[in-house]
């Protein structure tokens, strides 16, 4: 199956996040942002262009340095630069950057200061009373923060409507292709533009 250009744009962006967080040059942060809005807002699959021989450098934001990452990541399933910054900067901080009170530059105190790695660090570290200790935060802050993690803990899961049918329309082409399988549409709530289902039947 191809990779999503949902896919292509989570790993762009969460370069982009660590990059930040890792206090790098702010237009080359920009340039990873801009290419992942980029590639998530296609119409198109990425991975079909790129069988096209079309040229991404092309896209908006998109020249050839970051060109060429788009294709390794389609290629690989992964980014050899994303995987070295998660050597000194787990990829999980990146999910912290949208918490109140938590920028960039608050993040890597967490992981400097209280060996924070992902969201279930600094839940516990939260509890623990451990986030208010920490210069410029305070108990509002750390109690928003623990608010925060409980709502998006009990909070379903969720993706965009575009995401969604990239991976819906990608799922019933590869169903269609399984032997005896007669007819594959995707049915139910999704038909409302809601939550997605698929049925199938085969012989």
């Amino acid at each position: 199956m191809p990779v999503h250009n949902a896919e292509v744009a989570d790993i762009l962006g969460k370069l982009a996040d660590l990059l930040e967080i890792n206090g790098a040059n702010v237009f080359r942060v920009r340039s990873y942002r801009q290419a992942a809005r980029t590639v998530g807002g296609l119409p198109r699959n990425i991975t079909e262009m790129i069988d096209r021989d079309e040229d991404l450098s092309d896209l908006p934001g998109v020249g050839q340095s970051m060109a060429q990452k788009i294709e390794e990541i389609v290629e690989t399933g992964k980014l050899g630069q994303l995987e070295k910054i998660e050597k000194s900067v787990p990829g999980e901080l990146s999910e912290l950057l949208s918490l109140p009170g938590l920028g960039p530059k608050r993040v890597k105190e967490l992981h400097d200061e209280l060996g924070i790695e992902g969201r279930d660090d600094l839940a516990k570290a939260a509890e623990a009373g451990r986030v208010r200790d920490l210069e410029g935060l305070g108990e509002k802050t750390e109690q928003k923060i623990r608010d925060e993690l409980a709502r998006r803990r009990d909070a379903p899961s969720r993706r965009r409507l575009t995401e969604v049918e990239e991976i819906g329309e990608s799922l019933l082409d590869h169903l269609r292709d399984v032997d005896g399988v007669k007819q594959a549409v995707i049915a139910g709530s999704y038909r409302r533009r809601k939550r997605r289902s698929a049925t199938w039947t085969s012989s």
